[in-house]
């Protein structure tokens, strides 16, 4: 018998776990009191994810041998795979009694406490595996992971430094420590780490990507027209180099910015679990989801607050999922919005499969993506791309095509999606009348007051602005905004910065341009409430190229601050001329560089013109459809309606014209 089962082990080390199955039922009645057999019987029930059935073997062994430490274990583990957590956890401490440094039974409990959101707990486990193992790969990333989840930046970064001489080949842990220090806003080493990743295997997807990115975060151009170039190239050789969002940025090109989003959307594997497309009765009250990170005061809240409040809550039922962990105990944006859902779930500790099977359950007949490809970790694109409701939206969040067959349609209107382009879209369009951005007419003000002298303003000088974050500003919006300040010699650039390199950065870069640095102006970034009150003190807002002013835009126009764009072909270089369209104000679209100077030299040596300018902002805010939200979420409702009848009709999505 003992031949029995050493042929069994033979099959188990060559994962011939079914045949291993059968010889162990041939002989279990021999040994259905040997402890030894049953462990191995439980060990091919478990790899045969017959958990029920392994734990029956395993339960057996520990009434035989209530010291079989090993048996223990694994009815800890496999508890686990069942979700059972709490039996799980009892039968691994049993298992840490027996004995205290058993490195598999923390690494697991660790495993646990973090599917619970135990954090804490889930990190002292961890922690414990991790002192008897230190050179152990799985642990180093389950210890990332967890530090991750808890933003623990700095611990992070001092866990990768000292982990790393381990495994100085894993490339995976220098692209950790990259992307950590970038997000600590230590650029200049982020980028160095990046080059040891292209030493090491020149082919590591997304490196050159991150590499730009990081240059622009501080306006670090050098060698960047080589970059841009090799990115382009390596784009349409379709190859992993850079996300989505940082193409668009670059790169005004529907064609390769779609060809950028279909290589991306290929890290999301498609799960074994097939969408069941549920049947829905005609007249039913439509159950809408809202997904996103930034429900919060962030731009996509300040956008979308009053719309979700807006909602015909007696024909619609809207459900918000929180995606995010970042968002402060007096975010007003955070509350409201909260507060606009028939019910909001934070599900950001859920695993994507949970949140699937939440969505299922309250039976979410339309889910909306606000992020697509934008907030980096926090992002979710993976539930979406594997399906989570029988009609999925791609809208607001990122302005451009998800590329995924999953995302049925992306609401836009017809300057931003041309006909020309649709063809570059995965998704059927929903038109809009007017803009496709939602926004808000009352809005809170800050009661801090603000003077030019405060501000750092000059008292006669044309002031000339740009509140865009640092990674929209290029090398060649800069020679132009250069020209226009050459051209008006009593005039000043005021902008925003993000950190210290990337405002010494610009003074360089204007300087060499032949603009003396002492009139580029610098402000720090405030809340929302204190923004809208300070931008008054500008004169035109310059915007930027391909990646236009989208929020900012909006609030621009809100505050009676005109905006000159220069319009693209793709849809994020033309979101500005969206808004503006709206407005009424077309006389602030250049069409090209030169309109572009020529326009802005001309309001700035034309102070009855800049006026006019002015005055129409002021007096048609309160008739603007850009601050309608009555209108636009009437609209957006049909359109919601349109797509949910068509699906019940059991129609292919269609392009929807309102």
């Amino acid at each position: 018998m003992r031949d029995k089962i050493i042929e069994i082990l033979d099959l188990i080390k060559i994962n011939k776990f079914e045949e291993a199955q059968i010889k162990c039922d041939d002989i279990k009645i021999h040994f259905d009191k040997n402890v030894e057999f049953l462990h191995i019987y439980g060990f091919v029930f478990f790899n045969l994810k017959n958990y029920e059935k392994a734990i029956d073997q395993w339960e057996k062994a520990i009434k035989i041998d209530p010291k079989f430490v090993d048996g223990l274990n694994n009815l800890g583990n496999a508890f686990l795979r069942i979700n059972k957590f709490d039996e799980a956890i009892n039968y691994l401490n049993r298992a840490l009694n027996l004995r205290p440094n058993f490195f598999e039974t923390y690494y697991t409990l660790s495993e646990i406490f973090f599917q619970k959101g135990m954090y804490e707990e889930s990190l002292k486990n961890i922690n414990e595996a991790s002192n008897l193992k230190p050179d152990h790969l799985p642990t180093i990333k389950s210890k990332l992971e967890i530090l991750s989840k808890m933003n623990m930046k700095k611990e992070y970064l001092k866990f990768l430094e000292k982990v790393i001489p381990y495994h100085p080949k894993e490339t995976e842990l220098y692209f950790k420590k990259a992307f950590v220090l970038s997000e600590l806003g230590m650029n200049t080493q982020s980028i160095n780490t990046y080059k040891t990743i292209l030493m090491i295997d020149p082919e590591y997807p997304f490196v050159l990507g991150n590499v730009v990115e990081d240059k622009l975060i501080n306006c670090n151009w050098k060698g960047l027209d080589a970059d841009l170039n090799d990115l382009k190239n390596k784009i349409f050789e379709d190859k992993k180099i850079a996300s989505p969002m940082l193409s668009s940025t670059l790169f005004d090109s529907s064609e390769l910015l779609y060809k950028a989003s279909k290589i991306w959307v290929r890290q999301f594997e498609k799960s074994n679990n097939q969408f069941e497309t549920p049947i829905i009765e005609k007249n039913t009250k439509i159950n809408i989801g809202y997904f996103s990170a930034d429900f919060r005061d962030h731009p996509v809240g300040h956008l979308i607050v009053k719309m979700l409040e807006t909602h015909n809550k007696s024909k619609y039922e809207t459900f918000g999922f929180y995606l995010g962990n970042r968002h402060k105990e007096n975010d007003n944006f955070y509350k409201r919005i909260k507060k606009s859902f028939t019910k909001f779930y934070d599900v950001s500790n859920m695993s994507n499969e949970e949140i699937k099977s939440l969505s299922k359950n309250l039976k979410i007949h339309i889910a909306i993506d606000l992020m697509v490809h934008t907030g980096g970790h926090e992002s979710r694109f993976g539930i979406f791309h594997n399906k989570l409701a029988p009609i999925q939206i791609n809208f607001l969040g990122y302005p451009g095509t998800s590329a995924s067959d999953k995302i049925d349609y992306i609401i836009a209107d017809k300057t931003v999606i041309p006909e020309k382009n649709k063809k570059f879209f995965s998704e059927k369009i929903i038109y809009l009348p007017y803009s496709y951005q939602p926004s808000e007419k009352n809005r809170d003000l800050s009661e801090k007051s603000f003077t030019k002298q405060t501000l750092n303003l000059p008292k006669n000088d044309f002031i000339f602005c740009c509140f865009n974050n640092n990674k929209k500003i290029l090398p060649n919006i800069v020679k132009l905004w250069a020209a226009i300040l050459n051209k008006v010699p009593k005039s000043v650039m005021w902008l925003l910065y993000d950190n210290n390199e990337a405002k010494k950065n610009l003074k360089i870069i204007f300087e060499k341009n032949k603009v003396d640095p002492k009139r580029i102006i610098f402000s720090d970034k405030v809340p929302i409430s204190e923004h809208l009150v300070r931008i008054k003190y500008a004169d035109l807002f310059l915007d930027t190229f391909p990646y236009n002013a989208h929020t900012s835009c909006s609030d621009s126009i809100w505050a009676g601050l005109p905006i000159l764009t220069l319009e693209g072909d793709s849809f994020q270089s033309r979101v500005a001329s969206s808004l503006l369209k709206t407005t009424g104000l077309n006389e602030l679209i250049a069409k090209n560089e030169k309109e572009y100077v020529d326009k802005a030299v001309n309001i700035a040596k034309n102070k009855e013109y800049l006026n006019q300018l002015k005055n129409k902002l002021f007096i048609s805010r309160d008739s603007n459809p850009l601050f309608d939200n009555k209108s636009f979420t009437h609209n957006i409702e049909k359109a919601y309606s349109i797509v949910f009848e068509n699906y019940i009709n059991q129609k292919d999505p269609h392009d929807v014209y309102l």
